[in-house]
């Protein structure tokens, strides 16, 4: 038991220096190798620890792996939150089926040469469904992302704003789970700039990650639009490598700004991003990214709040 559990997690090591493409966001990975972690887990402790082991090893387990590949292997943060939730309960659900298994064994009497045959199955079903996904990707899922803001300020104080925010100090915004518990940096500028004929957006998260807003749509004091795109590898590099913004499982594709005026004299900021994700779990994956990227938006338009109404109320109204 020790020794195949071994080989599996020397296994998925391997599997994480390679291209996976997709597989990452699969059954196989979020559901049968936790399941055949636990289940192993709990079949080489079956001799030290009473039933409550089927579940307590995987997560003994578990507790060893995640902070180990986080700070000795520098997996990012947010891979290992998206996967946590579902390799914890794969994890017990594998150990609660291997002390199943092993009760009715003991009460059949069943010989060890069919008890082992089963084990090994836990070492292999989960590559085979690994490469059984791999050999056919699912398809594009296309999902958006809205949030919106009420500011007590005059749309020709909020545009600017949309178009440009230079300068974001780090006493800005809100605090979200996003930034300040996921490790996501901050946004600390966008600059409005022309690159070969065409406006676009630079923006900046921290000292470190880059991306551009390329404008495909502006109507002044209405609405902005651009096309993401990514120029370099910072986003991944300073967030996760398995987590690319213009990759195999993740497109981030569009956003844009929309104001309108209300009745009661304030405006609406409107900030929507739409991304494309390829992946069998989209249901959940769908879950993460409003989260994450309403956390971005609700952020971000904060800052626009705090700014444009800290100006109203610098500028003195207007004589007739």
């Amino acid at each position: 038991m020790l020794t195949m559990l071994s080989m599996l997690l020397a296994g998925i090591l391997l599997l994480n220096t390679g291209a996976l493409e997709v597989s990452y966001s699969g059954y196989a990975f979020m559901f049968l190798f936790p399941f055949a972690i636990g289940g192993l887990a709990t079949g080489a402790a079956l001799q030290i620890y009473s039933h409550y082991g089927c579940i307590l090893a995987p997560v003994l387990l578990f507790a060893i792996i995640f902070p180990l590949v986080h700070y000795g292997l520098a997996e990012g943060l947010v891979c290992i939150l998206m996967a946590l939730p579902l390799w914890l309960a794969a994890g017990i659900g594998g150990g609660l089926a291997t002390w199943f298994i092993h009760r009715r064994q003991r009460r059949l009497s069943e010989e060890s040469g069919t008890a082992r045959l089963k084990v090994v199955g836990l070492v292999a079903l989960p590559f085979a469904l690994l490469y059984a996904e791999e050999a056919s990707p699912p398809a594009w899922q296309e999902r958006t992302v809205v949030r919106s803001v009420d500011i007590a300020a005059s749309a020709d104080a909020v545009w600017p704003l949309l178009v440009a925010i230079p300068a974001v100090g780090p006493d800005e915004g809100i605090a979200t789970f996003t930034h300040d518990f996921a490790g996501i940096p901050r946004p600390s500028e966008a600059r409005l700039v022309e690159r070969e004929g065409r406006l676009v957006r630079a923006g900046r998260w921290g000292e470190d990650i880059r991306f551009e807003e390329r404008i495909t749509a502006l109507d002044p004091g209405r609405r902005i639009a651009w096309d993401f795109a990514f120029p370099d590898n910072s986003v991944q590099r300073f967030t996760d490598h398995h987590i690319s913004p213009d990759g195999p499982l993740l497109k981030i594709a569009q956003g844009g700004y929309t104001l309108t005026p209300l009745s009661d004299g304030r405006v609406r900021v409107t900030l929507s991003t739409t991304y494309r994700m390829r992946s069998r779990l989209g249901w959940y994956l769908e879950l993460w990214g409003e989260q994450m990227l309403g956390d971005v938006h609700d952020n971000v338009l904060a800052i626009i709040r705090q700014r444009a109404e800290r100006l109203a109320l610098s500028t003195p109204p207007a004589r007739g």
